[in-house]
Parts: structure tokens; sequence; C-alpha cells
């Protein structure tokens, strides 16, 4: 069997709120300068991927679409013992929509060819969109199934997945190939690398295509080609005002503040 996880590197969501800004003239977040991690769900789903391959020996390939520091989340799954990553190299890449982000990975995919499964996160940590994965499989015509908490290999024939529903969890079978999105569970949690294997991470080459080494005319999917078009991007910005409730003593200043949240009637 071969698993394919597409991976995202994305500004660290637990980075300060401070050293996030926008150019509101060019309509872009400038994330530059700040720490980039894999997506907290693109984690989980590469360690499920891992877990399938000890259990049957599958292949996993780790695929990223983004500019040329996408690599260190590439060296990251090499250092977990991916068997092998390849880099989609776009500089344009943040700004895409969920749908020429697909199409790309999709290529990618047929480009690879034999793959039997291709697992995402449920969504991407930054833009929150969770779109890719159900277009990507639409654009395959593969299988799709949603918000995997657990996945297990049938006989190489299917896959079957423990999935979060409203209410509680169901239990899907989907004959393969397959393109399965993957949420958090204490199951899942990324694994430590050993020092070894991260060193050995970088002595492994990395397969780097562009768009026309997968057959996608990139120019295409942005002028005028994209499905959603980014009007407006701004910070939000909110009036702040502390008012200090006065009294002689600690119950008057409590009595004081209750009058004031029941003026406010929040309660």
């Amino acid at each position: 069997m071969h698993i394919v996880v597409c991976i995202n590197h994305i500004p660290d969501p637990e980075a300060p709120p401070k050293q996030f800004k926008v150019d509101e003239q060019a309509n872009r977040a400038l994330v530059d300068k700040m720490n980039r991690v894999i997506g907290p769900f693109d984690e989980n789903a590469l360690e499920t991927a891992l877990q399938i391959k000890e259990a049957t020996g599958a292949r996993v390939t780790a695929l990223t679409l983004g500019p040329t520091t996408s690599q260190e989340a590439l060296r990251r799954a090499l250092g977990v013992k991916c068997d092998a990553a390849v880099h989609i190299k776009e500089e344009q890449a943040p700004i895409m929509d969920s749908w020429g982000v697909a199409t790309l990975l999709a290529a990618a995919v047929r480009k690879l060819g034999g793959v039997d499964l291709v697992l995402c996160g449920r969504q991407v940590g930054d833009w929150d969109s969770g779109q890719v994965g159900q277009l990507l499989a639409a654009e395959l015509g593969y299988s799709c199934v949603t918000l995997a908490l657990q996945l297990e290999a049938q006989g190489g024939e299917a896959v079957r997945a423990t999935r979060e529903v409203p209410g509680g969890l169901a239990v899907t079978e989907a004959d393969l190939p397959a393109v399965v999105t993957v949420t958090n569970a204490p199951s899942n949690q990324l694994r430590t690398p050993k020092v070894r294997d991260t060193m050995a991470a970088f002595r492994i080459p990395i397969t780097t295509w562009g768009g026309s080494d997968v057959g996608v005319d990139v120019a295409s999917l942005q002028a005028g080609g994209a499905k959603v078009a980014l009007r407006k991007l701004s910070m939000p910005v909110s009036a702040v005002q502390v008012e200090m409730i006065e009294g002689e003593t600690e119950e008057a200043i409590a009595e004081g503040l209750a009058k004031k949240i029941l003026g406010f009637k929040v309660i």
C-alpha cells in the first residue's frame, strides 16, 4: 500500500497574536518572520499514516505545496520515518484558494502513480477552510471519508475509519483508493522523532516539482481561475474602555460592580 500524506507548513498557531500583522493595501498577512510548523491536524494525519505503516508495511510519502521554506516540514516528516518526500515548489501557494491547492496536489498524486490512500488534516491550521481534502477526492475521483479519529487498513482493499459525527462516533468503510481527512485524537498525536532519525532526514533527497512538472498551469489557477476571491483582509479593531469601581469598603466595591453588570444586562 502506498500512502500519501499532505502536510502544510504554517505560521505557528501558538505564536503571540502581536506577531501577526496585515498589509491591508496588498491584502495579505505578513507572516514571513513568524516561526513555522506543520499544521496540527496535518500532524494527526501524519501519525495515522505512520501507524498504518507499522501495522501493514505500507510506504508513506509526505507531500507539501509551498515556497522553498516548506521543505522544513518535509524534513520533519522524514525525521519521523516517512519513506519519501515530495515538494511542489510554488512561491504563491499561500495566496491560492482551496481549489487551486487541491488541483496541484491531485496532479502530484497522479504523477506519483499507484497511490492507494491520501491523508489530509481535517483543516489547515492557519485559514481553517477545511475544504482541500474533499476537493482533492473529487479531483482524483477517489472515495472520501472525513473527520477520522482512527484508521485501519482492511487487507489493502479498503479502510475502516472511526469518525467524529454529531452526537458521537461512527464507523465507516471505504474502498481504496480513498482520501481521508483526519481530526485530532489522543491516539494520533505525532510522535517525537529520535535525534539520529532527524539527522538522517537531512541526507534523504526531496523530490521537487513545479507546476509544469505535474501538468498544471499555475498562472491559470490565479488569473481568473480561482474559485474564491479575497476582497479585503484587515485586522479586527475593538474599542476597550476601562472603568475603576470606587468604594470605601470591599463590600461597597462589589456592590458597585454588581450594579454595573446588571446595568449592562449581561446576566
